[in-house]
């Protein structure tokens, strides 16, 4: 069984949780006439609830974003890729081969 995180239901289960903590019966709970620091109790469970429910995202993001792992590009494969070029490290030889992305050989006429 994969864990929550790889399998999607992380996500699902923080919509519903984000959801239930914006609706009705628990927002009513803090529609009182306190306030903290000078900010009403509602806006701020409000505000306490989407900063957990952005940085619970984050997490499962960034968990979810590491099941496979990515080889590191080197400078010439970024720089490549910003020109269009694709860009592929031969491990065997451990030099690197350019070819435009159009696939076509590039014109060596001037």
């Amino acid at each position: 069984m994969k864990p929550a995180w790889q399998s999607g239901a992380g996500f699902s289960a923080l919509a519903i949780a984000g959801a239930l903590a914006f609706n009705y019966p628990l927002l009513a709970l803090f529609d009182r006439d306190t306030s903290v620091f000078g900010i009403p109790l509602q806006f701020l469970h409000i505000f306490v609830v989407w900063a957990l429910v952005i940085l619970g995202l984050a997490v499962l993001a960034e968990h979810h974003t590491h099941k496979e792992p990515r080889r590191k590009a080197s400078a010439g494969a970024l720089a490549a890729r910003r020109h269009g070029v694709l860009y592929s490290d031969d491990a065997d030889t451990n030099h690197d081969v350019a070819a435009p992305a159009s696939g076509r050989q590039p014109d060596t006429e001037a």
